[in-house]
């Protein structure tokens, strides 16, 4: 039986530096503390598990495991928008739900000193293959993983990226290869359904090209795209990634679904 060998974890125990609202529905929490050195192996693109307390001024001990949370504490899952050692500092974006999201409550009310536990598994998968053309999907959840792969596209890359936001004022200016396309798509309502899936089926994906197809969004959504590009003469299984980020009307903690890597055990 071939062994099976799971990722090294990382994890440390970080503070709130500052909070920056991006836009209307975009909050920016930049992180701090000793403990970002135990992240050198860390990729922007990939998920963490953030361990968040009851209340954003509540002291802790970080367990060796997010499973092994207190009462009242909570996990989620974010992705990793950027690290800057220089700077001694990683950057998480939250999407606010106002009072009714734990991790978007926390967010809204972190102030400088507030703590969060982080924790990581180390990466080799690449977030995206070299191809002729590249299509990008993907929902407020991930606008940040999505941000990322734009910005480290080769300067040649040709493609689109369809991203579906809440408000015309969550629209934010990404750095991208100029060819390139960003295409917004305005959900005020994500909850009730999205055109995302469409706008795969739309999207002339043909035979005679080298194509990476990338999509991260809610279950039902990722379910019909799976399912089209299963079926695509045009691209192949390895030629693409798609991810359920979120469940409309499940919490992450009882959701069966997986994000990706959702486990972190």
């Amino acid at each position: 039986m071939r062994e099976i060998i799971k990722p090294a974890i990382m994890k440390g125990l970080l503070q709130v530096k500052r909070m920056e609202r991006l836009t209307p529905n975009y909050v920016r929490i930049v992180l701090e503390g000793n403990d970002l050195v135990k992240f050198r192996e860390a990729r922007a693109g990939d998920n963490n598990k953030l361990l968040i307390p009851p209340a954003p001024e509540v002291e802790f001990e970080l367990p060796d495991s997010p499973r092994e949370k207190g009462e009242g504490f909570v996990i989620r899952t974010y992705t990793l928008r950027k690290l800057d050692f220089e700077k001694g500092e990683m950057l998480v974006d939250f999407v606010m739900h106002g009072d009714n999201g734990p991790a978007s409550l926390w967010a809204s009310r972190a102030q400088p000193g507030h703590k969060i536990g982080v924790y990581m598994k180390v990466k080799t998968k690449p977030l995206f293959q070299k191809a002729d053309s590249y299509l990008l999907i993907g929902d407020h959840t991930a606008l940040p993983v999505i941000s990322v792969i734009l910005e480290d596209l080769p300067a040649t890359a040709t493609g689109r990226a369809v991203l579906e936001v809440h408000s015309e004022e969550d629209k934010l200016h990404l750095k991208k290869p100029a060819g390139m396309e960003i295409k917004w798509v305005i959900n005020s309502n994500p909850e009730d359904g999205s055109v995302l899936a469409e706008s795969v089926k739309a999207y002339n994906i043909h035979n005679g090209i080298h194509w990476f197809v990338m999509a991260a969004a809610e279950y039902r959504t990722i379910k019909v795209i799976q399912e089209f590009l299963k079926n695509s003469s045009a691209i192949e299984r390895k030629q693409w990634y798609a991810y359920s980020y979120w469940k409309s009307g499940v919490a992450e903690d009882t959701s069966a679904t997986d994000r990706r890597d959702l486990s972190i055990s």
